[in-house]
């Protein structure tokens, strides 16, 4: 082999060797910047997902004090329904100490009237009549009304904090028949 063969040869391997060289960094700078461009995307994406996170937490958030607020008017509502049917059966037993106590006054009244007919059935056994006897009638009346109103009221309220409370222990797991048991 002469010597411009061998030259030649040389300066052939030098430039692939040049050109793979090139190759591979043009290669390397190429996916260097595909990957510095999907690391770009991936911070984008992780930074909206943080903020639908923090969105998220905070809906949850006002989700919680929503229903700690529904806890809390449940149980004023309970309370309330308490009171009412304490109010109620304290009404009841005024009512029942004051018939008691009318009873005392006028034993002959008592004796001589059945227990539920009340004041109607005065006029016709012998109790002197008052006048038409209606006021009395009405004021019965009125009362009766009243405390009907006054248990229906109690009873709606009572039956509906039962009913926060059942839904309540389920949603903690535990029913009132649980509770019971223990």
């Amino acid at each position: 082999m002469d010597t411009g063969q061998l030259v030649l040869i040389i300066v052939l391997a030098v430039v692939v060797i040049a050109a793979v060289i090139f190759a591979v960094v043009v290669g390397r700078r190429k996916k260097a910047e595909a990957n510095h461009r999907r690391a770009e995307e991936l911070r984008e994406k992780a930074q909206e997902e943080a903020i639908d996170a923090h969105q998220a937490k905070a809906d949850a958030a006002q989700a919680e004090a929503n229903a700690l607020q529904a806890e809390a008017e449940a149980n004023r509502l309970r309370m309330d329904a308490e009171r009412h049917a304490e109010k109620a059966d304290e009404a009841h037993g005024r009512v029942e100490e004051h018939l008691r106590h009318a009873e005392k006054l006028d034993p002959n009244a008592a004796a001589a009237r059945p227990a539920d007919s009340g004041r109607a059935s005065d006029r016709g056994n012998g109790a002197p009549d008052r006048g038409t006897g209606t006021p009395d009638r009405v004021e019965d009346v009125n009362r009766t009304h009243a405390a009907d109103r006054a248990d229906a009221s109690d009873s709606s309220n009572l039956a509906e904090g039962e009913r926060l409370t059942r839904d309540r222990s389920r949603r903690d797991g535990s029913t009132r028949e649980d509770e019971r048991n223990l």
